[in-house]
């Protein structure tokens, strides 16, 4: 056989090759979410676990595992898939980078899904509301009267988390120290070097009750956006429209027969046992 002839075949081999390769590519791209799923035999939940009641950290037989009202909720998911659960933590400003990237198949860590976070990523049904409240030294419980006297304070918020939202956008306060983490806002707060910490009213409340020197500031209603804060379920933009259905009839069914406020009573009951705040 010539050379030129045999090279013309080569070439011809290589393409054939390259086109099959495009073809399997294609068909795994065209497989849903929910599908790939099922055929890994698990779901792979991102969270960021220092958000109790919802996702927090407990001492188990040497090691740490996560635990929270959001991992049981993971837990009624991946049931009603018929797959295994795997959780991941990680900070919270990494995880919506984890679900693009496909490290995760979708996130559940309190998150709100607001406008921004609506154009990196799809989110399910609402699963949970509840609103903001401002934590203050004990001494300063009754000192801080309106927002536009906390906007003047320094103020402490979990980094990414819509809190942080609403101090810069809506509140435009004027100092900021955003943290990762809650028990690291607490500290802070305690040591002086941030006057005010605002979170979701129930986390709020559990770090009144856990952390000596701490409390609610019941008369300071948050006007200005900040409200309220409704959490939802993130999972990756793209043929997801199976997986986001599954999601939203297990939430509607736990909301329904008043399960998931029975999953957050007990995540509640086990802060308290662990005393994951201290």
């Amino acid at each position: 056989m010539k050379k030129g002839l045999k090279k013309i075949m080569a070439l011809g081999l290589v393409a054939v090759i390259g086109l099959s390769m495009v073809g399997c590519g294609k068909d795994n791209s065209d497989k849903s979410a929910l599908t790939q799923i099922k055929e890994n035999g698990k779901l792979v939940v991102g969270t960021s676990p220092d958000y109790p009641p919802f996702e927090f950290v407990i001492p188990e037989n040497g090691k740490n595992k996560i635990v929270g009202a959001d991992i049981d909720l993971a837990k009624k998911i991946a049931e009603k898939l018929g797959v295994k659960l795997e959780v991941k933590g990680m900070d919270f400003d990494a995880l919506l980078p984890a679900l693009q990237s496909s490290k995760v198949d979708m996130v559940i860590t309190g998150m709100t899904p607001n406008e921004k976070r609506k154009k990196a990523v799809d989110f399910s049904d609402i699963y949970f509301k509840g609103e903001n409240a401002v934590v203050v030294k004990s001494e300063n419980i009754n000192k801080i009267k309106s927002e536009n006297e906390l906007k003047k304070l320094k103020i402490g918020v979990q980094k990414g988390s819509t809190q942080e939202t609403y101090a810069t956008e809506n509140l435009k306060a004027e100092k900021i120290t955003s943290m990762k983490s809650v028990p690291n806002l607490m500290l802070d707060l305690k040591n002086g070097n941030i006057d005010a910490v605002i979170l979701n009213s129930k986390v709020a409340k559990i770090n009144e009750e856990k952390v000596d020197g701490v409390k609610v500031a019941q008369s300071l209603k948050l006007t200005s956006g900040g409200d309220d804060e409704a959490m939802a379920i993130a999972i990756k933009k793209g043929n997801n429209a199976d997986l986001l259905k599954a999601i939203n009839e297990e939430i509607k069914t736990l909301e329904a027969n008043g399960e998931y406020d029975k999953i957050l009573a007990e995540s509640v009951n086990l802060v308290d046992k662990a005393g994951a705040d201290k």
